[in-house]
């Protein structure tokens, strides 16, 4: 506290500033004890007339100041070292996860397509691209497979055809001497190779579906008319060998997005193995459903056993109940390449006697199929109005 006249009168040490800005900030410079010190004051007048001095140390401010700027760098450091380390950490973490992943891969190129790339321990996107390139590698693996099986079923069904060829040359070459003789070995060579033809097409009809070139020509199909033409075809096939063919046509049009003639072509495989695998007196039913919308072709005959329903759909693969029977155990393998590229389920089921094949929209619903097909087949004593018989 100052007089008007600049004289102290109670307060700190301080001496009276001149000038004296009154009513505004301003640095004040002291000397203590031989040091000069700054202070940020502000000078105000009082009622009285009396100066009211109030300053603070500016080295107190400078020190905070210095410690904030301290706090902000050591702080600023910290985040860049702890960004490093786990950069560095994260870094060797993801390094070490391509190096498995690279390892797999090298693996699999080497041949050795049973590896499979890494997922523990993957981040969510590479755990998400090696699951769809596992996948991946599942169905190249199924295909390589596949190939190596035809390839051997191939070479295995081959052997038996070629050398009765061989041998009915070998022998017309020792024995032959009129043309008749000729002639009878030449048809039954030339029939031997018509089945050997008949082979290679199939394979490469299943090849060609596979293809997926035909999809660009779909359409809506009624399935119906498919299982019109397929019972109007195969009804005195069926008629001959003492099978009956009982189709059971819905109210109304069963549709579907496919290709007509492939999907008649399917059909008439079921149908046909159907026919060919039930005794004289059985039955062969042909069923459509709209809900969801498919096919079903079902008998009473030999079946198929339960642990070889799903290895019947390959390539050249035939059941042990059927071995007695002609054949090249390719038809539902080319029923299930037609049903894939039209994206339709292909099921086989035990009919307790004989077998029920279904081709079908894939759909949560199938327990609607099945109830339906059911309670055809219990009504197959007694067809409905809706049934025709042959």
């Amino acid at each position: 506290m100052f007089t008007p006249e600049g004289q102290r009168i109670a307060g700190a040490d301080l001496s009276f500033p001149r000038p004296a800005p009154i009513g505004r900030p301003f640095e004040l410079t002291q000397t203590v004890n031989g040091t000069t010190q700054p202070y940020y004051s502000m000078l105000t007048l009082l009622p009285d007339g009396n100066l009211l001095l109030v300053s603070r140390s500016a080295k107190v401010l400078e020190a905070l100041e210095t410690a904030l700027v301290d706090t902000f760098a050591w702080g600023a450091g910290g985040t860049v070292a702890i960004g490093i380390v786990g950069a560095i950490v994260f870094g060797i973490g993801s390094l070490r996860q391509i190096e498995a992943i690279t390892f797999s891969a090298a693996q699999i190129m080497r041949g050795d397509l049973s590896e499979r790339l890494p997922q523990r321990g993957l981040s969510a996107d590479l755990g998400h691209l090696t699951n769809v390139v596992n996948e991946m590698l599942d169905q190249l693996e199924r295909l390589m497979r596949e190939v190596k099986g035809v390839n051997e079923n191939i070479a295995h069904d081959l052997r038996t055809p070629l050398t009765r060829v061989m041998a009915s040359l070998e022998r017309s070459l020792r024995n032959a001497r009129t043309a008749d003789d000729f002639r009878t070995v030449n048809e039954d060579v030339l029939g031997e190779l018509r089945q050997i033809v008949v082979r290679f097409s199939a394979l490469l009809r299943i090849s060609e579906l596979e293809d997926r070139v035909r999809r660009s020509a779909f359409a809506h199909v009624d399935l119906t008319r498919i299982l019109d033409d397929a019972f109007e075809y195969y009804a005195p096939i069926a008629s001959d060998k003492g099978v009956s063919l009982i189709w059971t046509k819905p109210k109304e049009a069963v549709i579907v997005e496919g290709d007509a003639s492939l999907l008649f072509e399917a059909v008439s495989n079921l149908v046909d193995n159907g026919i060919k695998f039930t005794p004289r007196g059985g039955w062969v039913q042909l069923v459509a459903q709209t809900d969801p919308s498919g096919l079903s072709v079902a008998d009473n005959g030999c079946g198929i056993a339960p642990e070889e329903i799903e290895r019947v759909k390959q390539r050249h693969h035939r059941g042990n109940r059927v071995r007695s029977y002609s054949g090249f155990g390719i038809g539902l393998s080319l029923v299930d390449s037609i049903a894939r590229l039209h994206n339709l389920a292909f099921t086989l089921e035990d009919n307790a006697p004989g077998c029920r094949a279904g081709i079908q929209i894939q759909s949560d619903k199938t327990a609607g199929f099945e109830r339906i097909t059911a309670r055809n087949f219990d009504a197959l004593g007694q067809p409905s109005e809706t049934s025709v018989r042959f």
